[in-house]
């Protein structure tokens, strides 16, 4: 990947760890000063545009990123034929933990679905920040059992859940991460296709059922995005008590 010079430039933007805005909603909550201010004397300031990779399946581990502004999808195509899309990394969100912890290629596809920065760590400096503060190795082994959770509720849904239900369902998971998430009018970062594709669904059954949300004024389209309108009504889809009117 060719990111020398972007990485010049948003180095430029990037605060000290100590002062970065994700701090107190990331793993490195805890993390003591001292230890944060090695980090940002080693890590790589690193800028994506929309449609670029930052991993790729299968290349060899280097190090994990942790996103500083934009959206990542995170999938993986072992089915040459399909994608499957395991989840969708967001400001203060950790790429990479899992290739870590199993000293193995990167078993995913990391890409860029709106413009990202993102700060890179090294393998090798990661190693050294774990080793010197097991706070935040804790905390970055929950941060990956809470994916594998969220994945594996995904499947039970989808076993369990009408299709409706279940896009109500992901665009609710989507929104959380916004603290006025109950307040509505949330744009929603992910193409209606690539929903499909979480879903094991089509784009043109999830284009009929956004048409029904928005006669019933629970989501709207804005410029190509998802826009949740009444986060209640959502709600009540999403488990299967949505009223008949």
């Amino acid at each position: 990947m060719n990111t020398q010079n972007a990485s010049v430039n948003i180095q430029l933007k990037t605060p000290n760890c100590n002062q970065c805005w994700l701090k107190d909603f990331s793993v490195f909550k805890d993390c003591p000063k001292e230890i944060l201010d090695e980090m940002f004397v080693h890590k790589q300031s690193r800028q994506f545009k929309k449609n670029e990779m930052l991993v790729r399946e299968n290349d060899s581990f280097q190090g994990v990123f942790c996103i500083h502004e934009g959206v990542v999808k995170v999938s993986t195509s072992r089915n040459k034929n399909k994608e499957f899309i395991l989840w969708f990394a967001r400001p203060g969100d950790i790429i990479g933990i899992d290739s870590f912890v199993t000293s193995e290629n990167y078993s995913f596809n990391a890409l860029a679905i709106e413009p990202v920065s993102a700060c890179f760590i090294t393998a090798s400096d990661f190693n050294e920040l774990i080793s010197n503060d097991p706070v935040v190795s804790r905390k970055l082994m929950k941060d990956m059992c809470e994916k594998i959770n969220f994945i594996e509720d995904r499947i039970t849904s989808i076993s369990r859940k009408k299709i409706r239900e279940q896009f109500a369902e992901m665009l609710i998971s989507m929104s959380m991460q916004n603290k006025n998430a109950v307040l509505g009018n949330l744009p929603i970062n992910c193409s209606v296709k690539d929903l499909a594709s979480i879903m094991g669904t089509t784009k043109n059954y999830l284009d009929k059922i956004l048409s029904d949300f928005n006669r019933k004024k629970v989501v709207s389209m804005h410029n190509k995005k998802i826009v949740i309108k009444d986060f209640d009504k959502l709600s009540l889809i999403a488990i299967g008590d949505e009223p008949l009117n």
